[in-house]
């Protein structure tokens, strides 16, 4: 797999980005360094319908349509965005009255909020050297003051089936907080995942320190993807078996190589 070398890779860590990179550096390369086109069937139906809702919200947030016209944006993007027609995981069309019910909760939730900042964009440069630049960048669904405690907090909403147990919407949270502290010197009270359609909210508090060391963290990783630099073969395999992994292919195929060079050097060593 060959990069061309004479024109800098520009790429940014973000919460998505960054969760790659510590499920598998491999795919991580491939997705944002080599930029090598999808080869994997994934389902698209949830993040069709999760865009949507949002969308829809952040409309509502900004006063640019109503309770009744964010009910009809939702239907009409579902019918434009052909979601009848896209199965999900068991094969079955997602259910528009599930994301209804999860919009409807979502709008509750912005009610209970004043001083919106919708959709904002925070982005600043990280590490470089002569092959790269990284930079870091995130966009918060809302941050707002919660009207019954006058707390300021970030809030995200998820239309997932289940509460994430795992480390990564954790790490979304964290980083979150990260790009405020750095932008605005402050820190949320509190950061809240909504997950609309269980209407389950799950709550993270950080520390000035957590940030300050997940600052740390971020400039590691930044440290050690330059030290990688664009050799493929030097960014560890890990998770690849992922349902929505559209680069499987590419990475299946590396993994075959470094197999081969295995056994290569195996039987150059038990010949010699």
């Amino acid at each position: 797999m060959v990069i061309n070398k004479e024109k800098k890779i520009k790429f940014n860590l973000s919460p998505s980005s960054l969760n790659t990179y510590f499920q598998s550096p491999l795919l991580f390369y491939l997705k944002y360094i080599a930029k090598v086109p999808d080869d994997t069937k994934v389902p698209v139906c949830y993040g069709l319908s999760g865009n949507i809702v949002h969308n829809c919200l952040e409309k509502y947030s900004k006063k640019q349509i109503s309770r009744d016209e964010a009910y009809m944006l939702l239907m009409s993007e579902w019918q434009e965005k052909n979601l009848h027609y896209h199965p999900d995981i068991k094969n079955q069309p997602l259910n528009s009255q599930d994301y209804l019910s999860a919009l409807i909760k979502g709008l509750q939730i912005v009610d209970q909020h004043e001083n919106h900042v919708c959709e904002e964009t925070i982005q600043f440069p990280a590490l470089s050297n002569d092959k790269m630049e990284i930079g870091v960048k995130g966009i918060i669904d809302l941050q707002a003051t919660e009207k019954s405690t006058g707390e300021n907090v970030i809030i995200d909403y998820k239309t997932s089936n289940s509460v994430s147990q795992g480390k990564e919407f954790e790490r979304q949270a964290l980083f979150y907080n990260y790009l405020v502290h750095k932008k605005k010197n402050i820190l949320p009270t509190k950061t809240v995942f909504h997950y609309l359609k269980l209407n389950i909210p799950k709550t993270y508090n950080f520390s000035e320190i957590q940030v300050k060391s997940f600052e740390k963290e971020i400039y590691s990783v930044s440290e050690k993807i330059l030290e990688y630099g664009t050799d493929i073969g030097s960014y560890p395999i890990g998770n690849i078996e992922d349902l929505f992994n559209s680069k499987k292919r590419a990475c299946e195929e590396e993994l075959q190589r470094r197999m081969g060079f295995s056994n290569i050097r195996k039987f150059v060593q038990m010949r010699f």
